[in-house]
């Protein structure tokens, strides 16, 4: 092999570790970004529940004890209070809004390097536009496998050391 085609190999190789790596990083960052949109769906689920069980409490069947119907009551403006602050202050657009606005946003970014980040089940995969000639979409395919076979085989050293 003659020195610039080794050149031009390294520098392929290179190129597709650092796509590897950036695809590592965005998927990376969509895993955390979901994790975090699924726990403050589930606050947001619960101040609702809450809100609901204290509006029934203190409107459908009030507590004849007024100490308790006011505690109720008390509760009740609490949640509603929680509510308004998680949609006014910005945490229900930043936490749960953000995470669902994530791929597309990558996308339109990617987009100008002919890249798209696509969401197979609980992961995500950089993807060429068909425009990138098939040669270099088959070079990255074939050294995503040995970049995974390898980080597997690296991980069983590990855990048999």
């Amino acid at each position: 092999m003659e020195a610039s085609s080794r050149q031009s190999l390294h520098a392929d190789q290179a190129t597709y570790r650092d796509l590897v790596i950036f695809e590592e990083r965005l998927r990376g960052n969509m895993t955390r970004l979901q994790r975090r949109k699924r726990k403050y769906e589930a606050l947001l689920a619960g101040i609702i529940v809450l809100l609901v069980y204290f509006f029934y409490v203190v409107f459908l069947v009030p507590s004849k004890d007024f100490v308790v119907h006011l505690l109720n009551t008390t509760a009740l403006l609490v949640a509603a209070g929680s509510l308004v602050f998680i949609y006014r202050s910005g945490i229900y657009s930043e936490k749960i809004v953000f995470a669902g606005e994530f791929i597309p946003h990558c996308n339109r970014t990617l987009r100008s390097f002919n890249l798209q980040f696509n969401r197979r089940g609980e992961s995500g995969v950089l993807s060429f536009y068909r425009r990138i000639p098939i040669e270099i979409q088959q070079g990255f395919e074939a050294y995503r496998r040995q970049y995974y076979a390898r980080k597997r085989a690296r991980q069983a050293k590990q855990k048999v050391t």
